[in-house]
C-alpha cells in the first residue's frame, strides 16, 4: 500500500518518521499515563478521570485495567476541541 502512495503522502510519512516539520503537524504517537497526562494538562488526576468518564478525553486500554491517553488526544483537548 505504501509503495503505491502519492509522493505527497510519502513525504508526509518520511517527515513524521524523521520528526521533521512543525510540532502540531507531527502525529502524536506517545501514550501518556494518567498521572503524566494530568500534569501535562495542569489538572488533578480526579478531574482527568472525570473528563475521561464524560468522554471528553478518549483513552486507550493497553491491558485489562490499564489506560493510557494518546498524545494526539491531549493536544486536541488542549486546543479546546473537546
Amino acid at each position: 500500500m505504501l509503495l503505491t502512495a502519492a509522493p505527497d503522502t510519502l513525504a508526509a510519512v518520511d517527515a513524521a518518521l524523521t520528526r521533521q516539520g512543525k510540532e502540531d503537524e507531527r502525529p502524536g504517537l506517545r501514550l501518556y499515563r494518567m498521572c503524566e497526562a494530568a500534569e501535562a494538562l495542569n489538572v488533578s488526576r480526579c478531574s482527568l478521570w472525570r473528563l475521561c468518564k464524560e468522554n471528553r478525553i478518549r483513552t486507550v486500554e493497553t491491558r485489562k485495567g490499564s489506560r493510557r491517553i494518546p498524545e494526539a488526544e491531549l493536544r486536541r483537548f488542549a486546543r479546546g476541541e473537546a
